[in-house]
């Protein structure tokens, strides 16, 4: 299969709702998805299926790489390993137009992703309720002092089943709207589905000013 044939499969697997421009700006994007888990893997398959033209897997399994070809066959790969210190964010996500996340770790990614000015969207599912967290950062920054300097507390991750399924989902739906310019005014939004038969709820919250290192407060970045 030749370049220009992969790229017209990959455009035929795309949300036909985005319209031929979303689709032209999902086939320029690249995506960073951080983490190894059913939560990551589902993002990245949604993602590459719907026309997404690079996906870098940070820390990501390359047993993934076939599968992700297989929904579409121009996607570029790249591989990137998880940083342990936090500078190192800087580099795993420089260039990526968006940053998918499984798991709500305390450590500096999204401080990384205030510096570069880049959208970022995390995911959990809650180990206790079995209800899914997806909160999306759409814009931030970008700001030169947010600090990396940050010690990595690792959140209990939750085992891989249908609702590590369901936020994969989730957070590749928000991801595919705020690529292509569909991600409303709001700055930050926090989605949550019970998955007990309750109504999901989604809280707005339209910071000012778009640093929260510079007028954000601790209490907007959490949601434990």
């Amino acid at each position: 299969m030749d370049a220009a044939t992969a790229t017209r499969f990959a455009r035929q697997l795309a949300l036909p709702e985005l319209g031929p421009a979303g689709q032209e700006r999902l086939g320029a994007s690249r995506v960073a998805i951080v983490g190894r888990d059913l939560a990551a893997e589902t993002a990245a398959r949604y993602l590459a299926a719907a026309g997404v033209g690079t996906l870098r897997l940070v820390g990501g399994a390359r047993a993934w790489d076939d599968a992700l070809r297989g929904s579409n066959p121009a996607v570029a790969i790249e591989h990137a390993p998880r940083p342990s210190q936090g500078p190192a964010w800087l580099d795993a996500l420089a260039g990526a137009d968006l940053v998918v996340r499984a798991g709500f770790d305390d450590d500096a990614m999204l401080h990384a992703a205030v510096r570069l000015g880049t959208p970022a969207i995390t995911m959990r599912t809650d180990a206790e309720t079995g209800a899914v967290d997806v909160v999306s950062f759409r814009k931030h920054g970008p700001c030169p002092h947010a600090p990396l300097d940050l010690p990595v507390v690792a959140t209990v991750a939750a085992p891989d089943g249908a609702a590590s399924v369901v936020a994969g989902t989730a957070a590749a739906a928000e991801a595919l709207h705020i690529l292509v310019g569909n991600g409303g005014d709001a700055r930050a939004r926090h989605l949550r589905l019970p998955l007990d038969g309750r109504d999901a709820t989604t809280q707005e919250l339209p910071w000012t000013p778009e640093c929260f290192v510079c007028g954000g407060t601790g209490k907007e970045m959490s949601f434990s």
